[in-house]
């Protein structure tokens, strides 16, 4: 079966440790035959210059399938959202900052990133995204899609993980998404959940689709892939869950994979 589309993580896949679009990669995409939709951790704020830049016209999704856009020079058109609660968010920026006082904290809501505090983890984000914070206490007005936080140290991040979840509140999933990332968004959506859905509009299957990853909030999709590839820094337990495994985000892995892909579908029979 020919793969018709590809999804393809962000950091840690498509992006360079800076966070940056390589060359052989944007050309790739810019001119692959397949539509591309990223699928990120991210908000849209944070991959509104890469999808300009690559000209995606195709659905995109963010904050870990919590939400569904699509971008034109007009802005944003929402497809689909699902927000955490203020009442969530209160608490869980609450009990974070007086337990975990020393991590760097983050929320996002649709068009702004909001910080408590600069520390080292909020100048790694701002380097990598090139979006700037806001300073503000949470005024319980706001729709936050995301609670982020970068923590340096891995048993502190297993601790607070651990500690999250037995709180036990409910509509909420926390989710490593990176070496030093943990992010809190609403448990209604998957990355797998928003890409059903823009499979159901397009009338495909995940048969026909390949997905691109690295970070274990890309294994729900890995697994349901027609074609699940990883880059090789990978985390080893994402690689368990693929088919093939392309270079590093560091050497072009996703280009590498569109030309794997476009392989294959020339040796598919008609």
């Amino acid at each position: 079966m020919k793969i018709k589309h590809i999804f393809t993580d962000m950091d840690g896949t498509l992006l360079d440790s800076h966070g940056s679009l390589s060359d052989t990669n944007h050309w790739s995409i810019y001119y692959s035959d397949l539509p591309i939709t990223l699928v990120s951790a991210r908000s849209p704020l944070e991959m509104s210059d890469i999808v300009e830049k690559l000209q995606l016209t195709t659905p995109q999704i963010a904050f870990n399938g919590n939400l569904t856009f699509t971008q034109n020079q007009f802005g944003l058109q929402i497809i689909d959202k699902n927000t955490l609660t203020s009442e969530t968010v209160s608490q869980l920026l609450d009990y974070i900052s007086t337990e975990f006082p020393n991590i760097s904290l983050n929320w996002y809501s649709l068009a702004h990133w909001y910080i408590n505090k600069q520390d080292k983890g909020t100048f790694i984000q701002k380097a990598i995204t090139g979006v700037e914070p806001k300073i503000k206490a949470f005024d319980g007005q706001s729709e936050i899609y995301k609670i982020m936080m970068i923590i340096f140290d891995t048993d502190e991040l297993l601790q607070l993980q651990s500690q999250l979840n037995d709180l036990n509140i409910p509509n909420i999933s926390v989710q490593q998404s990176g070496q030093w990332y943990l992010e809190i968004t609403s448990n209604n959506k998957t990355k797998a959940d928003a890409v059903q859905s823009i499979l159901d509009n397009k009338n495909l299957d995940f048969q026909e689709i390949a997905a691109i990853g690295d970070g274990h909030n890309d294994i729900p999709l890995l697994q349901s892939a027609g074609l699940a590839i990883a880059v090789d820094n990978a985390n080893p337990e994402v690689k368990k869950h693929v088919k093939m495994v392309v270079a590093k985000n560091t050497d072009h892995g996703v280009a590498e994979a569109i030309s794997a892909i476009n392989t294959l579908n020339e040796q598919v029979i008609q």
